[in-house]
């Protein structure tokens, strides 16, 4: 700097001192005028002016400051220049963009969005629309859930003949109006984009897509008919696939889909609808091909139950199809599971003779009667082959069934064969042998089903009918051990001293091998079935709705009712299942019903039976008989409701009948608890009200919680942490606000994926945790998968880049000598310990140990 411009600056400082603020601002132009750049003339100048109330030259040399510290990169002290003594003054929409960008960097996005928007509105009046096109865009990278934002863009665009901007810009704000179930509105922003980007695939597919919500599937058909489909892109090939089966081409969906499904084995569920489709078009033939193919694939990979799990489905939506009935007939056989294969047989007979095939359900008769020839509606199927089939088939079919009811008499099991009225009465003896075999059965099916109090009760009925059987009876003796129940003394000495009821080996009666019935093993398939069911419910009501459904189906009833809620006061909550063709009953005829199930008396099995001679609320449900059993608390063993089946004609209950209603009924009145008790904690325990995930606090009491009902109820448990790659980093680097925004957004996504009884746990600022009960490890991974999927969907705000997550996958691990917090404890560290190791190996992996 030379001599002469020391020189002003000093008698500028001096005029200063002197308060001649107007003599120091011309000393400090003298400066500028010979060093144009120099900072402190610039700075004093501006803060002169501001004093002497000259607002718009004060502004000429601030702005002049700010440009300089934004050239040099000095962002603080030019943000901070600008929001005090230029904002308040109009400037050029040039130096409002570069304030727009530092408070962008600076991460304060709802004063960049207000800048950039200014800076925007000037360019326009400048007629710069390229300038303002560039803001706009700006503005929607920082608000990206904005459609409006993406409209302007859209618009602009348009208008400026930039069309790949334009069409972006319609594109994005179609998917937001879309995801908000604005249908009409997205189908308008889609067919902007497409008008200006024809040939662009994500486009049509998108807008494909909401032609599909719309149900116009023509239209989407029309749209990517165009485009050549690719087998790497999953997402086209299955919204093609879904098109044509709406639109009734399943001939070109089914080449489309099974292209999807050519290298990707994670879900059939597109296959299944098709075949679903072809079964309602009456098309037979392509539908079983389809489950032939599928269940090659899924029995390769171990998914036998899952497969299974779709053709149940198929077969209650299609409950007239002969195709699927045989296809699942075939599949049952295979797989051994009789009382599934009976249940398929039984329907086939009614669907080859609806069709007129004797042949076939001559088949199907033999086959029922070589699985369970004591079924009671065999008879019934015999009647109706009278006259179509072979009288010669027929009475060598009816000699088959008394050729094995006399064989074996009476059979030893719950689900036993009951005498006709006019057989001959049974000695004393058989009688004696009959009833300790009945308890005895009864005994070791409660004690399966973890139903330790309704065994015992059992158990002390056979100490009482028969003292001192166990000595002479190894499989009583061992019922005893394994209740860890043994006869009381008293119960010995009495048996000194009174005759002792004689059990004798009278004919026809079996040996207490301990062998089952068709009929009691069905029914313990069905308990085990229904059982997986009500326990897989979120709520009391779905409990209690699928309970009923499955047993009035299983038990072929008129009607299923369950009641909840001490005897004598109003029902806390009640479900009831009406056969085909049968109304609904009211609320007041339940209530009606209520007082004579309050006073009725279990017999010595634990049921009771209603007569509408004796009880005349039954004849307004429609019933002529009843029997029900009492729902007892597991804990207080108070009445806490009631489960009935009803017939609208005359019924002999059996045995079995009863016996299958309890087991049934205690396990319903678990899951109710069980339900309420979930609920509650999820009220209890949610940390946050924005994304509704439970806080860490209760991470430990969730999981403990359903470890203890996977142990009792030998249920899998596991366990998916998904972590955010660089986590920490990430946090540091953009600011918490930002961040936590981010892990907001990706929770609600998120949670839409899992299944509601599944809890989800905000584990660290950067990682999510996932309870799910009731899941095996290949289906966590699964899930796991899929939840990486969603979330590279979800974009940080702080830019359009994909985040990477980490996921590690673990199930619970039950041993005989592990309580519930060793399992927990032996969970958690393996699913730490997982995350370490995707840690180590780079992050973006899914982790299984």
């Amino acid at each position: 700097m030379s001599s002469d411009a020391n020189k002003h600056l000093e008698r500028a400082k001096k005029y200063l001192e002197k308060n001649k603020l107007q003599d120091a601002a011309e000393e400090y132009q003298a400066v500028l005028r010979e060093f144009p750049n120099n900072q402190e003339a610039v700075q004093a100048l501006g803060d002169l002016y501001t004093r002497l109330g000259d607002t718009v030259r004060a502004a000429e040399y601030h702005g002049m400051l700010f440009d300089r510290l934004s050239d040099s990169g000095d962002t603080t002290r030019a943000a901070a220049l600008y929001s005090r003594f230029l904002k308040s003054v109009h400037q050029s929409p040039d130096r409002m963009l570069r304030f727009a960008l530092l408070l962008q960097r600076q991460g304060k996005r709802d004063e960049a969005i207000e800048s950039y928007n200014a800076a925007g509105e000037e360019f326009l009046k400048l007629k710069d629309g390229a300038s303002a096109l560039n803001c706009w865009e700006k503005i929607s990278a920082l608000d990206p859930e904005n459609p409006e934002r993406h409209k302007r863009v859209g618009e602009l665009g348009e208008q400026l003949g930039k069309s790949d901007v334009a069409s972006r810009g319609w594109l994005r704000a179609g998917q937001l109006t879309l995801a908000a179930g604005q249908i009409d509105q997205s189908l308008d922003l889609f067919a902007r984009a497409h008008r200006l980007a024809p040939d662009d695939r994500s486009v049509a597919l998108l807008y494909a897509e909401a032609f599909l919500r719309k149900g116009v599937p023509q239209e989407a058909v029309r749209l990517l008919k165009p485009f050549p489909p690719a087998e790497s892109d999953s997402a086209f090939l299955s919204t093609f696939g879904a098109a044509l089966m709406q639109s009734g081409q399943l001939d070109q969906a089914r080449a489309v889909i099974e292209r999807v499904y050519k290298d990707n084995s994670d879900s059939f569920e597109k296959m299944f609808e098709l075949a679903d489709l072809y079964l309602k078009a009456g098309q037979g033939q392509p539908a079983t091909a389809i489950f032939s193919a599928v269940k090659d694939r899924m029995f390769a990979g171990k998914r036998q139950h899952e497969f299974t799990a779709y053709m149940d489905k198929l077969q209650e939506s299609n409950p007239t199809s002969l195709p699927v009935a045989e296809f699942c007939g075939r599949m049952y056989e295979e797989l051994n599971r009789e009382s599934k294969y009976f249940s398929v047989l039984t329907k086939l007979f009614d669907l080859y003779l609806a069709a007129s095939d004797v042949p076939g359900a001559c088949s199907a008769l033999d086959r029922i009667i070589d699985i369970d020839a004591y079924d009671p509606f065999n008879h019934e199927r015999m009647k109706k082959l009278e006259g179509k089939a072979d009288p010669a088939y027929l009475r060598g079919v009816g000699a088959r069934m008394g050729k094995i009811i006399t064989s074996t008499g009476q059979s030893t099991s719950f689900g036993q064969h009951q005498p006709e009225p006019s057989a001959a009465p049974q000695s004393d003896g058989a009688r004696a042998q009959q009833a300790l075999e009945d308890l005895i059965v009864q005994a070791e099916i409660f004690l399966q089903y973890s139903l330790h109090a309704k065994a015992v009760e059992r158990l002390q009925k056979i100490a009482e009918m028969f003292p001192g059987e166990e000595e002479s009876n190894q499989r009583l003796n061992s019922l005893y051990e394994l209740a860890n129940w043994k006869p009381p003394r008293s119960a010995a000495r009495k048996a000194a001293e009174v005759p002792r009821v004689e059990v004798v080996s009278a004919e026809p009666v079996t040996s207490t091998t301990g062998t089952y019935s068709a009929d009691t093993l069905r029914d313990l398939g069905k308990i085990s079935e229904i059982t997986r069911a009500v326990h897989r419910q979120s709520t009391p009501k779905a409990v209690l709705s699928t309970a009923v459904n499955e047993i009035g189906k299983y038990l072929k009833v008129t009607r299923c009712l369950t009641v909840v809620g001490p005897p004598g006061q109003p029902p806390q909550m009640a479900s009831e299942y009406c056969a085909q063709g049968v109304d609904p009953s009211g609320g007041a005829q339940i209530v009606k019903l209520l007082g004579p199930l309050a006073h009725a008396k279990p017999d010595d099995m634990g049921a009771f039976e209603l007569d509408v001679a004796e009880e005349p609320a039954l004849r307004d449900l429609g019933l002529d008989c009843a029997l029900g059993v009492q729902l007892t608390d597991r804990e207080t063993q108070a009445v806490s409701g009631f489960l009935v089946v009803g017939e609208a004609a005359a019924r002999r209950w059996k045995p079995n009948e009863s016996y299958f209603l309890q087991a049934v009924g205690d396990q319903v009145l678990i899951g109710v608890n069980h339900t309420k008790l979930r609920s509650l904690m999820r009220t209890l325990a949610v940390a946050d009200e924005k994304t509704g995930l439970l806080g860490r606090g209760s991470y430990q009491d969730c999981l403990l919680s359903e470890a203890n009902r996977s142990k009792s109820q030998s249920t899998p448990l596991s366990l998916v942490i998904l972590s955010v790659d660089k986590g920490m980093e990430l946090l540091r680097q953009h600011g918490e606000p930002q961040f936590d925004r981010h892990m907001e957004q990706l929770s609600r996504a998120l949670q839409a994926t899992v299944r509601q009884n599944d809890l989800a746990v905000k584990y660290t600022s950067w990682a999510l945790a996932f309870i799910l009960p009731d899941t095996k490890l290949a289906d966590a991974l699964i899930l796991a998968e899929k939840l990486r999927k969603v979330s590279a969907n979800v974009r940080p705000p702080w830019n359009q880049s994909e985040l990477l997550l980490s996921a590690s996958v673990v199930e619970a691990v039950s041993r005989p000598d592990y309580d519930a917090e060793d399992i927990i404890t032996d969970l958690i560290n393996r699913a730490e310990f997982g995350l370490e190791e995707a840690r180590k190996k780079g992050g973006d992996a899914v982790l299984s140990l």
